[in-house]
């Protein structure tokens, strides 16, 4: 009786039969489990990396989230992840209950976490310098065990997106870009971040496993989050609940959504928001009851039918929204589509591991708006409509067309859009990644051309690794972290398999992965703003494997990259005429550029800067400087004496100066150091020619004659010397008597160059420039050339050569008068990061700068962080001045 009762349902023969399959092949238990949380729930996601570059993830104790960054090993230079930190504010809101999914935001700046309970949780995230945590803003709690979410989707910004379209080569040998701006289809919050924005407030909406949707929205205060709540359908039974939905964007002001239920059948709905009157309106479309993979697919995928196995079930539903046609120009979009994924797997307790059918089918339906006509026989009939029955009062109807199924022999386990939904990506157990059309699903087909579409196009790929079990695309999508059975995260970036080496490493294919990098930065500056670092971290990979014994084509990868990008994003690099400041700080532009610029020359503290990373990272800093004064000092007019009242009173705001003005007198001594050495140099090799000038900075690796040339770095001294010119006289004047400010005239004091010597240079140089551009008749166009190849290569052309000369043989000897020479040359001037001497090398092993302070205050950061503006700033230290110049630890 026993014996019967435990057979009673045939799980004995379904195991014994199962087992005698031998061409099934076993997957790992650890893989077996992740289908099943995919079958069970669509909210099951446990990592996400944010468009800010925030990564979360839910640790392997499951009540725990992590928050990760990628940084910059300062050691070896190389892209690694962070140790990671414990979000105390999504435990706290959870109350230690097992976390089940996590989805950031499209800003990035907003998380949300489901836990088994069905709770919902919405987090800040508030970052600083390599600094990132969260604040807890709300706790949506669950009504009863039915209300977990089974689908979410956060609502898109009300703003355009650039997509661009293939790049192609011209007959003069320059890439042409083509692209359009779409914009994101609604609904979206009504409520914006200040008045002056056109970004909106979050808002989060999810279905529940009975049917309930619920729309969290933040209210126009930016403090309380709203909720509108209303069913789909009334859930009658337990066939009726739901595991798995889908929402899209779809129109305006609503949106689609997709349900699978236990009894197998796909419903869909178009959820309208009413926000005036916080209510939603829900319209049922269509059921689709046959939604499993055809019999040929089945048949394709290698189970005899015959013989007993599992029917495919389904484990992903995902709804695409509307995206942009092939032919950008015409600004068509293409229809939402339903993708349904399904897989075969059974498993019995006699077996440790899963006999399956390694493989994925992938069902579709295309929408399809319908307009509502009369059958012909109405017409040949002859009857009358009816008064105020015409067909125009009636709704136009959607409808789904089933595609052609899709069988791929790998097991899917996430899926991303990219590209405004216009392309997927595909990440399998196995460890391999796809990049396939949206309309066809067929793979993008590797091809080196002249013509550019993305880096998956021009040979770009994931190359095979560890099985995959969780796993979250960055921004661009050419990084992916994933996590193991032990919750241990890794990093992987898109790199060229070494077969096909041979077919880009050329200059052709140099060339077009540079654009196809390009392509991704630009749209990755219009669609999510401050974040590169995953594509730094790529194009860094590509330079130090692939062209590693190749240093001219490294240059020229490089050179191609920074000159287009200053082309394609018409980025004004010619300041030569405009003497505005705050000009030049509005343009955000120049903060990404720079620290593009400044991340591709970089390879870790043990190496030398390239020259244009160090002309970047000079900009960088003195362009920071420039910011804080014109903040700090609320735009006091320069020359004159500080007011009382722009807080200088307070001791800890005057300290904050030092190091930032110790950093900048720094690198004036540097420079004019540089300049009478190079002088020095090749007046004893022979005559100054601009031959023996160039090869000479070329050997040093020397910024310093390219810092006062380029226009962006004069205007920057300008401003900041002028500045220097107010502290130094209400240091010598107002305050000799209070400590800090004595201590602060001191640095000024010490100074091996006077401010005054140092302005005549600039002004000579900017004379000199500008009497070049007006005697030569040089064009607007040809001197934003020069200013650009300036700035992105750290050399002088010789067009410049008369300015180059005047400034070597009658600025330099006109100020040697006021510098003591001896004094200049002993300067330490190590701690500012352009020299390449072995002292310079010694300190870098010894200390680390903080660039937000210049080394002084004891401020702490992160180790190793990489910041976002191609700055470094290292572990804890605490700083003093040393003879009002370079910072020590204390102690040494």
């Amino acid at each position: 009786m026993d014996d019967e009762l435990d057979d009673l349902f045939g799980d004995q023969q379904l195991g014994e039969d199962i087992t005698h399959l031998p061409h099934l092949p076993t997957l790992p238990r650890g893989l077996v489990l992740r289908i099943n949380e995919l079958r069970a729930s669509g909210c099951s996601q446990k990592i996400a990396w944010s468009n800010t570059g925030c990564i979360a993830s839910i640790a392997d104790d499951g009540c725990t989230a992590i928050l990760r960054n990628l940084y910059c090993d300062p050691t070896s230079g190389l892209w690694k992840l962070s140790n990671g930190d414990e979000a105390k504010a999504v435990v706290q809101a959870h109350d230690r209950h097992t976390l089940k999914h996590l989805s950031w935001n499209h800003t990035g700046t907003e998380l949300a976490v489901i836990d088994n309970l069905g709770n919902i949780s919405v987090s800040s995230l508030l970052s600083s310098i390599n600094r990132s945590s969260l604040s807890s803003r709300c706790v949506l709690g669950a009504e009863d065990d039915l209300s977990a979410p089974v689908g979410s989707m956060w609502l898109n910004q009300d703003r355009p997106l650039l997509l661009h379209g293939l790049a192609t080569k011209n007959t003069n040998g320059q890439w042409t870009f083509t692209g359009s701006r779409f914009r994101q289809a609604g609904p979206h919050n009504p409520h914006v971040v200040g008045e002056q924005s056109s970004r909106n407030k979050a808002a989060f909406v999810a279905i529940t496993r009975v049917g309930s949707v619920r729309l969290l929205y933040q209210g126009p205060d930016g403090v309380r989050w709203l909720e509108i709540k209303a069913d789909l359908e009334n859930i009658s039974s337990a066939q009726d609940l739901l595991t798995h939905a889908a929402i899209c964007a779809e129109m305006e002001s609503s949106m689609l959504v997709a349900t699978y239920s236990v009894s197998k059948r796909i419903r869909t709905y178009r959820v309208g928001v009413d926000w005036s009157s916080q209510s939603v309106v829900i319209t049922h479309l269509r059921n689709i009851a046959d939604c499993s993979p055809i019999n040929d697919t089945l048949v394709l995928s290698g189970l005899p039918l015959t013989s007993p196995h599992p029917e495919p079930q389904l484990y992903h539903l995902e709804l695409l929204s509307p995206a942009p046609a092939p032919d950008l120009r015409r600004k068509e979009l293409l229809p939402p589509m339903l993708l349904a994924f399904f897989c075969s797997s059974a498993s019995t307790d006699k077996q440790p591991t899963v006999a399956v059918d390694q493989s994925t089918f992938i069902t579709r339906w295309e929408s399809s708006i319908t307009k509502p006509s009369l059958h012909p026989s109405f017409a040949q009939s002859g009857l009358k409509k009816p008064n105020g029955t015409g067909l125009s009062d009636l709704q136009p109807e959607i409808t789904f067309k089933r595609l052609q199924d899709v069988r791929v022999n790998k097991v899917l386990v996430a899926v991303r859009e990219l590209h405004l939904a216009t392309t997927l990506v595909l990440c399998y157990s196995d460890g391999s990644v796809e990049f396939r059309s949206r309309s066809t699903l067929e793979p993008l087909l590797r091809d080196v051309a002249d013509r550019v579409s993305s880096l998956a196009q021009v040979g770009l790929e994931y190359l095979p690794d560890d099985p995959l079990l969780h796993s979250a695309l960055s921004p661009s999508a050419c990084a992916l972290v994933s996590l193991d059975e032990e919750g241990t995260a890794k990093i992987r970036l898109m790199q060229i398999p070494q077969p096909y080496c041979d077919n880009i490493l050329n200059k052709a294919g140099i060339e077009a992965v540079a654009e196809a990098c390009l392509m991704q930065f630009n749209m990755s500056y219009v669609g999510y703003g401050n974040y590169h670092d995953d594509l730094s971290a790529v194009m860094q990979k590509f330079q130090k494997h692939f062209l590693k014994d190749r240093p001219e084509e490294a240059r020229e990868f490089v050179h191609v990259f920074l000159s287009d990008m200053c082309r394609i994003l018409q980025l004004n690099v010619d300041y030569s005429g405009d003497s505005k400041i705050e000009n030049y700080l509005k343009n955000v532009l120049h903060q990404k550029t720079l620290s593009m610029q400044h991340s591709l020359g970089y390879h870790g503290e043990q190496q030398h800067r390239t020259l244009p990373s160090k002309v970047a990272f000079a900009i960088l800093q003195l362009r920071w400087a420039a910011l804080t004064f014109l903040m700090g000092l609320k735009q006091n007019p320069p020359g004159t004496i500080l007011s009382t009242e722009a807080g200088f009173n307070r001791t800890e705001t005057v300290r904050s100066f030092f190091g930032m003005i110790s950093w900048t007198l720094s690198l004036m001594n540097h420079i004019l150091d540089e300049l009478f050495t190079l002088l020095s140099e090749v007046e004893e090799e022979g005559p100054v020619t601009y031959d023996s000038i160039e090869s000479k900075i070329q050997a040093r690796n020397t910024p310093a004659l390219a810092l006062i040339f380029v226009s962006q770095s004069r205007l920057l001294f300008k401003y900041n010397l002028l500045r220097f010119r107010s502290i130094n006289a209400e240091a010598v004047q107002s305050r000799p008597q209070n400590p800090t400010w004595r201590e602060l005239g001191d640095i000024f004091r010490r100074s091996p160059v006077p401010i005054q010597s140092f302005e005549k240079v600039i002004v000579d140089v900017e004379t000199s420039v500008r009497n070049i551009y007006d005697s030569n008749q040089i064009s607007d166009a040809e001197r934003k050339d020069i200013e650009k190849k300036m700035l992105i290569t750290g050399s002088v052309p010789p067009k410049l050569w008369p300015a180059i000369e005047s400034l070597l043989t009658k600025t330099l000897k006109s100020v040697r008068e006021d510098i003591n020479r001896a004094t200049l040359y002993f300067h330490d001037i190590s701690w500012i990061g352009l020299s390449d001497d072995r002292a310079s090398d010694q300190w870098r092993k010894e200390h680390r700068l903080d660039i937000v302070l210049f080394g002084d205050g004891g401020f702490g950061a992160a180790k190793g962080d990489y910041g976002l503006a191609g700055q470094y700033v290292a572990e804890l230290r605490v700083w003093e001045l040393v003879d009002g110049f370079g910072p020590r630890e204390k102690g040494d």
